[in-house]
């Protein structure tokens, strides 16, 4: 089994990939991922990500919780680039939980079971930490996430009323996945 430092990264066991904590000096290369997926901003959002997005990325916060609580991991390809993002807050909204605030996948890495394996190996991860279940949301336009993350075992818990994002409104659905001793 591989070593990981927790600080920096978890284990993916997928050949040509590498997982690492991503920090500020990383928003070059986050903002381009932003940029690659503009297709997210155009549908959660509707215009395409501003130019400080990474950087707006690595500071937003819950109320109550601190950058300490605020986990990227970055999933790089074999020649380096940062193809996809897990941006996770933990002890969030309960001690129990961590929250997953945004999963992307550049556009050419999509469909290939990478977004599934790449989630999994961050459950691995945060399963060491003593988490009883992670939560996350999805906009109910966001069909494709919806199904992903119902296909890797997350239910809905509630609705929320609709709430403005950019220039366009949505309906969430909260979503939980409870992790058990052998995840």
């Amino acid at each position: 089994m591989m070593s990981i430092d927790s600080s920096t990264g978890f284990a993916l066991e997928l050949s040509g990939y590498t997982v690492k904590r991503l920090e500020p000096n990383d928003e070059e290369v986050l903002q381009r991922l932003y940029e690659e997926c503009a297709d997210f901003a155009y549908l959660t959002d509707g215009h395409p990500p501003s130019p400080s997005a990474a950087r707006e990325e690595f500071l937003a916060l819950p109320e109550g919780k601190t950058l300490q609580d605020k986990f990227m991991f970055g999933l790089f390809d074999a020649h380096n680039v940062l193809v996809g993002l897990i941006e996770a807050i933990r002890h969030y909204p309960d001690d129990s939980s961590w929250w997953v605030g945004l999963m992307m996948l550049a556009p050419q890495q999509r469909g290939k079971g990478l977004g599934s394996q790449f989630y999994r190996a961050f459950e691995r991860w945060v399963s060491t930490h003593k988490v009883q279940q992670v939560m996350l949301a999805v906009i109910e336009e966001n069909e494709q996430g919806f199904l992903f993350w119902k296909k890797i075992g997350f239910e809905v818990t509630r609705k929320t009323p609709p709430r403005e994002f950019g220039n366009k409104t949505h309906t969430l659905y909260v979503m939980k996945r409870t992790l058990d001793a052998t995840t």
